[in-house]
């Protein structure tokens, strides 16, 4: 698929967007932002409306410390899945026309399986395909499930890509993300999650990995070094005995690739 270029108009709303919701998870209430941008509460209230899904919570009332609502997912399950989306996934479309595209690559098509047992409790029909350059996607087509992804920040044509969640994520949060985004990068030949001699290496968008870098630095005390490249494949690269270190944290999380 190739995406179209956005409005100024859309960039706009994008921008006015990322910032109701980080102000939300920082504990400002609906109110206190729209007198704070001059607009109407009922402008605020529709932007930050909470997710009405059994399975995936509101991302504002769990970063606020708010406990699961009865029936969703573990937190660190659904922490797990939202790194898996920021590299491998992408909501398209609109209105009824969305659909969540996963990028498996050559990883097993069981993997979406264990995604659709912990994430949803309907069956939804997912349509596998095979390309030539990024290996097996599958197209998952829930309206619901789509917009529940919206308010975490999982890329998307209508939304952009806003990773400012993951300036909130406390330790306990940020190591099954960290998990979920180096499973993810499995999806991609060229990445490599393995310690070695080098360390290990995570890619994406430098926007992201700035992010990732900043929240290891700021939960653990270590960074890594981005390199850029044209494109969404930059890279993270933490060398050694960092990377080592980095992935004894990752290893208290068992992985959804073994579930």
């Amino acid at each position: 698929m190739r995406l179209r270029a956005p409005t100024e108009q859309m960039l706009e709303w994008r921008e006015r967007t990322a910032r109701f919701r980080s102000a939300a998870r920082q504990g400002k209430t609906p109110g206190e932002i729209a007198e704070l941008h001059d607009l109407p509460l009922a402008a605020v209230e529709r932007v930050l409306a909470p997710i009405e899904h059994p399975r995936i919570s509101d991302p504002v009332r769990l970063l606020r410390g708010h406990s699961s609502l009865p029936g969703t997912a573990p937190a660190d399950i659904q922490l797990y899945w939202l790194g898996f989306l920021m590299v491998a996934g992408h909501i398209w479309g609109q209105g009824s026309s969305l659909a969540l595209v996963v990028t498996l690559g050559e990883e097993s098509r069981k993997y979406i399986a264990t995604f659709t047992a912990d994430i949803t409790l309907d069956r939804i029909h997912c349509e596998f395909c095979y390309s030539s350059t990024v290996g097996w996607q599958v197209y998952l087509r829930d309206q619901g499930l789509c917009k529940a992804l919206f308010p975490w920040g999982v890329p998307s044509d209508l939304h952009g890509d806003d990773s400012a969640l993951l300036d909130d994520l406390p330790k306990e949060f940020a190591i099954p993300f960290i998990c979920g985004y180096v499973d993810g990068n499995k999806s991609f030949a060229s990445s490599s999650d393995r310690p070695g001699s080098d360390g290990f290496t995570v890619r994406g968008t430098a926007a992201v990995l700035a992010r990732i870098n900043s929240m290891v630095e700021r939960h653990w005390g270590v960074s890594g070094r981005i390199v850029t490249s044209p494109g969404d494949r930059s890279a993270l690269k933490f060398s050694n005995p960092v990377g080592r270190a980095l992935h004894s944290q990752l290893d208290t999380f068992t992985s959804r690739s073994r579930a």
